[in-house]
């Protein structure tokens, strides 16, 4: 009987064993799909930064964030490398790598010359390719969104193409106000404020919406969003610091809702 008793603890142990492993390990792969959605706001901001940059703008001491910046992306694509053998993944990473090496370059134009010609020259380049390095991360990520499983996974890219979406436009806000010739520039502003508006939507049909505490940033994103509709009649003369500012509050606010969501996305 005794020997029985022994046989059940253990079979009990091992099995709650393996649950445990197995909610540590999807909450490895939330978190990194969290990290990578983080990244795709974070290029953005690269671009952002870079413009501020050339512009002439002080603001957040842009040289140094854009540093910490491109150093942040690669601590993100080391972990992940280490983190998940899986061969799409692994594939996704030396993808990605190609890409920045030429970006990377391109950026760090900023630290080594005071050039206008030859930086607005750069930015048009990192413009033009950072894109490829954007589409890895999204890929990625919605890798990692599938592999978990979650219950409300279509909710979580939701919330976090909302901050993405929003430093993107902030991004695009500067490189226009910086004059940079590039025809598509107002043909990603336009994709910006549709993916936003479309990620705002999603949220507000959720079951999230009723939550007071989820209710308050998603009422500021939306708002906020109402404000960026506002930028788009407007080609130049808004204070550009604000738009940086707003980029930054919805950022962080969409975080927020992520962190909600996470909370009570079981499988």
């Amino acid at each position: 009987m005794r020997k029985l008793q022994n046989l059940f603890i253990m079979a009990l142990f091992v099995l709650m064993s393996s649950t445990v492993i197995q909610a540590g390990k999807i909450g490895i792969i939330e978190k990194n799909a969290l990290k990578l959605g983080g990244q795709m706001s974070n290029v953005r901001l690269m671009l952002e930064t870079y413009a501020m940059i050339g512009i002439g703008i002080p603001y957040s001491k842009p040289e140094e964030l854009l540093k910490k910046s491109m150093a942040e992306y690669e601590s993100v694509l080391n972990s992940l490398e280490k983190e998940f053998k899986d061969e799409a993944i692994q594939s996704s990473i030396k993808r990605s790598r190609a890409a920045w090496k030429p970006v990377k370059e391109a950026l760090l134009t900023a630290s080594t010359s005071k050039d206008k010609e030859l930086l607005k020259k750069e930015a048009q380049f990192v413009h033009d390719n950072i894109r490829s390095v954007i589409k890895e991360l999204a890929s990625s990520k919605k890798y990692l969104l599938q592999k978990a499983k979650l219950k409300n996974g279509d909710i979580l890219n939701a919330s976090i193409e909302i901050g993405a979406s929003a430093r993107r436009l902030s991004a695009h806000y500067m490189m226009r106000l910086w004059k940079l010739p590039d025809p598509t520039i107002e043909k990603h502003w336009k994709k910006g404020l549709k993916i936003y508006n479309d990620s705002i939507n999603i949220l507000k049909k959720s079951s999230f919406a009723s939550d007071p505490s989820f209710k308050k940033y998603l009422d500021s994103t939306s708002r906020e969003l109402r404000y960026f509709n506002m930028l788009d009649s407007m080609k130049s003369g808004h204070v550009p610091t604000l738009v940086h500012k707003k980029a930054e509050k919805v950022y962080r606010e969409a975080n927020e809702m992520s962190r909600i969501i996470l909370s009570n996305s079981g499988k």
